[in-house]
């Protein structure tokens, strides 16, 4: 008789309202409840980079794809999640071993998925832009973060964003990699689909082969 496959699945999606951290200066998340005629309405105000969300080439570069404007196949995914050892930053001395395949996506788990959420952090693990470079070369289509930044904070020229989205790769930010192991996985990240957007928040979602 033939085995069935049974999957792990991990949702990965940060949960609004509960752990939200908002970068300085953008839209916190709200959430505004009524009940009245028997059924219950919500009203949300957030930004588009809100919780776990997609940044689309749009967000830096005008006239360039936005979320809708991307073929829905990008949002699913083989994808690796790699453990980042560093406190600093993510580097190319820590990726040299990993044999990407083009198309794929890649995932960071650093010490930012340990970080408090009760306030937004300034010292957060960032990706530095050699890195960033590095995975476009090898023909990564989607980079992974767990924080709500890719960049260093205090770098306004936004290097990785610009090295990233420029080459056409999409950028997955604040995911919530905890209770994820590093290893081989299939992505799910379905966006909001709102019109000519340059971000939005997903559904992020791990599958597994057990």
């Amino acid at each position: 008789m033939k085995e069935l496959h049974r999957e792990m699945i991990i949702d990965i999606t940060r949960t609004l309202g509960l752990d939200t951290v908002s970068f300085p200066d953008d839209a916190d998340f709200s959430a505004s409840y009524t009940r009245a005629s028997g059924y219950a309405l919500s009203s949300l105000v957030m930004s588009s980079h809100s919780g776990t969300h997609i940044d689309a080439p749009l967000h830096f570069f005008e006239g360039r794809e936005s979320l809708d404007e991307v073929p829905v196949e990008r949002f699913f995914l083989d994808a690796d999640v790699i453990e980042i050892e560093s406190p600093t930053a993510v580097t190319i001395s820590e990726l040299d071993s990993y044999p990407f395949k083009p198309g794929q996506a890649v995932l960071f788990k650093t010490r930012n998925s340990d970080l408090p959420r009760e306030r937004f952090h300034e010292n957060f693990v960032y990706i530095e832009s050699g890195a960033a470079r590095w995975l476009i070369d090898r023909g990564v289509s989607l980079v992974g973060f767990d924080y709500i930044s890719v960049e260093r904070y205090d770098d306004m020229d936004f290097p990785v964003h610009i090295i990233l989205l420029g080459a056409g790769a999409l950028i997955l930010e604040d995911i919530d990699l905890r209770s994820v192991e590093p290893g081989r996985y299939h992505l799910t990240c379905l966006p909001i689909k709102t019109v000519h957007a340059d971000g939005a928040p997903c559904r992020a979602v791990l599958r597994r082969l057990l």
